[in-house]
């Protein structure tokens, strides 16, 4: 197999040693991404937080050191889920954090749970985008906050692994499908236009 495409399917659904390094390294190469998504989702010690594909749970780490928030995350692959159990035991342990395997397309959560949601670099990998922020909506609290960062088609093209398994989606189609899903929808370009955050506020 291609390295390129050993990677794209890594990430979509990481498992093993493999998962473990392609992880990693994306966790360092994003590092600039995630702090400024860190930043937009400007959290206080109010809100309950859902993080949707949290991985190896790296960025739900650094949400928990710097806030006192409650946290969920969910993530599909059960290898992921096991590194993000033992990073933030100790916040698993005091109750300060929740971590679940679950596909985002369907999740367990009663309605209006949590105050805010993000997801970082996962959308494309959705299997319905329209169904997907209908499926968010019904789990935010009214007026709640979603953040869906990603990177621009253009910032995408430079990497060879995103042309196996990689949909790619217009800004219009993004901020489309949560009007649908009873979203207001803002773009905020980040990291010098490389990358943008689509802030979707559900109706009070």
């Amino acid at each position: 197999m291609r390295l390129d495409r050993y990677i794209a399917k890594q990430l979509k659904s990481p498992v093993g040693l493999g998962g473990r390094l392609v992880f990693r390294v994306m966790n360092w190469q994003n590092r600039h991404l995630y702090q400024e998504a860190v930043r937009l989702l400007a959290l206080s010690g109010t809100d309950s937080l859902l993080d949707i594909g949290c991985g190896n749970g790296n960025v739900l780490h650094t949400l928990a050191r710097q806030f006192d928030c409650a946290f969920t995350g969910i993530d599909t692959s059960a290898s992921m889920l096991a590194l993000a159990v033992r990073r933030n035991r100790a916040y698993i342990k005091n109750s300060k954090m929740t971590l679940l395997c679950q596909n985002v397309n369907a999740m367990s959560f009663a309605d209006h749970s949590f105050s805010k949601a993000y997801t970082i670099n996962t959308v494309y990998f959705w299997e319905n985008l329209d169904d997907t922020m209908i499926e968010i909506g019904r789990v935010l609290k009214p007026g709640g906050l979603f953040m869906n960062t990603l990177y621009t088609d253009e910032t995408l093209s430079r990497f060879s692994f995103t042309q196996f398994g990689y949909k790619r989606f217009t800004p219009e189609q993004l901020t489309n499908a949560g009007i649908h899903a009873g979203f207001t929808a803002e773009l905020v370009p980040i990291m010098n236009g490389a990358a943008y955050c689509v802030l979707y506020r559900k109706a009070n």
